[in-house]
Formats: C-alpha cells, sequence, structure tokens
C-alpha cells in the first residue's frame, strides 16, 4: 500500500509525496499482517497477504479501499496525512464518560437480527488448484438452529489461500455476532 501510495510511475507519489502518507502506521499495519498464523491445515501462513494483478483504470480510492479491505483496515485521511485504521487488538486511545461528552448523554442502537450473518460465502482465488475461483464456506451451526440460515457472500479481494478465506469469514462472523450495538455522542474541541 505505501508503494502504489507513494509511487511516481503507477501510483499517488506525483499527488501525495511521501511527506503526506503516514508511513509508520502502515509499517505497523505490515508487521501485523506478516506474522505467522496457523493456516487451518497443519501449517503457518502470514496471517495476510495480497496477491492483486491490477489490469483496469479505477478510482484510486476504490483500489485503496480494495487493499485495505484485505488486512481489514479503514484508509483516513486526518487532515494532513493519509493513514490506516486497522482492526487489531490495540489498547485503548481515549475514554469517553459521561463528563467529557457534551450534556452526559450517549445513544445507543442494536443491529437487526437479520443483519447479523450465520454463514459466510467467501470468493476467493485458489493458488492450489491452478488459480481457479472457489467458495470457502464458514457457519455458525448454533446460529442457523436459532435464527435460520442467513447467508453473506463476500469476495476476499486478491486471496489465494483457503486459509486466509476462511479467517476473514470467520472475523465477519465473530464481528456480527458480538459488534451489535452502536453508540453515538458529541464532544468538544478536546475530544477530536
Amino acid at each position: 500500500l505505501y508503494d502504489l501510495m507513494t509511487n511516481k510511475r503507477y501510483g499517488l507519489g506525483w499527488r501525495l509525496g511521501e511527506f503526506n502518507v503516514d508511513k509508520w502506521a502502515l509499517y505497523q499495519a505490515a508487521q501485523y499482517c506478516d506474522q505467522m498464523v496457523p493456516d487451518g491445515f497443519g501449517g503457518q501462513e502470514p496471517r495476510f497477504t495480497c496477491n492483486a494483478w491490477l489490469t483496469d483504470q479505477r478510482k484510486a480510492y476504490d483500489v485503496i479501499n480494495d487493499i485495505c479491505s484485505i488486512f481489514r483496515a479503514m484508509p483516513v485521511w486526518n487532515g494532513r496525512e493519509f493513514t490506516v485504521v486497522m482492526d487489531r487488538p490495540a489498547d485503548p486511545v481515549w475514554t469517553y464518560t459521561n463528563a467529557n461528552v457534551i450534556s452526559g448523554e450517549f445513544s445507543y442502537q442494536c443491529s437487526a437480527q437479520k443483519a447479523r450473518h450465520n454463514e459466510i460465502h467467501i470468493e476467493y482465488i485458489d493458488a492450489d488448484d491452478s488459480y481457479e475461483r472457489k467458495i470457502e464456506v464458514v457457519s455458525d451451526d448454533d446460529l442457523i438452529r436459532r435464527h435460520g440460515l442467513n447467508v453473506k457472500k463476500v469476495t476476499a479481494f486478491a486471496c489465494t489461500s483457503r486459509g486466509q478465506a476462511f479467517r476473514t469469514g470467520k472475523w465477519i462472523l465473530e464481528t456480527e455476532r458480538l459488534e451489535t450495538k452502536t453508540v453515538t455522542f458529541a464532544v468538544g474541541a478536546e475530544g477530536l
């Protein structure tokens, strides 16, 4: 991603330059991506790999979003540089309480049950089978028994590993099962 953002020939370097990209946030993301994890078949593989072949002209922002989706990140322009916010274990950066929220009010909403899928079909390109398109199915049998089948179909961009496809599906299942509430609140300038 750093190369795409800074390369002046085929990337955004002619527009952004090296000084407008948070290379240290991208470096930390790369370190997390490169950590070895079980592949699900008795071996080990990097947590996230990108095996993309970009042949069509597309909007830069769409390509950046696709690449960030590989490692569960969101591209963010923070006002002075491009950075990424990644879904990974980390320490909290700020605690909000009634004391530092305008009027001390929090508004909570829950996701609808129909928005929580219990079977995920991940389409990926299988490097071990002549780069054929495959579907990896990840499901939660207990939730299917309780709520009926609710399938979500996802294409894993630049994914050529069955293990990575499975982890992507598992992450979607767990995220939709566990992250069911959103909170809205307003803060002053010190909270920005």
